[in-house]
């Protein structure tokens, strides 16, 4: 809980520095690969699941934007014990931020802070269980320009959710004109 206070509270003061670049962004569009930590069905280690991720946003000024996040699995953890064999997935994940940036002439800074919720199923023979949940979520991220236009953009981040979940995506933006 701590730890999530000092970030909000460092994202925050981060967006009152000036930035260097003074106009806002074009809404964005982006699509990345990741993997996300799940602490679920009584585990004693982390599981680890493969995500694709859809990301929507848009910078409403160089200080702060917003930005959504939608994903599905990618590839299943597999948890065996007592013989039998199942598969954890990631069925679905949504969540929303509040994202405040500094930028700099040749990348930015940003961090995130909303909330999200996320299904997963763990399947096996004769098995399956649904978990749904919900809650808040932070994290921080970094994005480069790779075109002379900044139209394209490598993005990576970092998502912290409650129950020890988060998930970690590098993927391409596309700045829309």
């Amino acid at each position: 809980m701590r730890l999530r206070s000092r970030v909000l509270w460092i994202g925050l003061l981060l967006s009152l520095i000036p930035a260097v670049q003074a106009d806002p962004e074009e809404p964005y569009l982006g699509l990345g690969y990741g993997v996300i930590n799940d602490h679920q069905f009584g585990q004693q280690t982390t599981q680890r699941m493969g995500l694709v991720m859809a990301r929507f946003g848009d910078d409403l000024s160089p200080y702060y934007g917003v930005e959504a996040h939608v994903a599905t699995g990618a590839d299943n953890a597999k948890i065996s014990a007592g013989g039998l064999s199942e598969s954890l997935h990631l069925y679905s994940m949504a969540n929303f931020f509040f994202k405040p940036q500094i930028k700099f002439h040749s990348f930015s800074l940003y961090g995130l802070a909303g909330v999200g919720m996320w299904r997963t199923a763990l399947t096996g023979p004769n098995l399956r269980l649904w978990n749904t949940d919900h809650g808040g979520a932070f994290g921080a991220g970094i994005r480069l320009p790779f075109t002379t236009s900044g139209r394209w953009v490598f993005d990576a981040s970092y998502v912290q959710m409650k129950n020890s979940q988060g998930y970690a995506v590098a993927g391409v933006d596309f700045r829309f004109p």
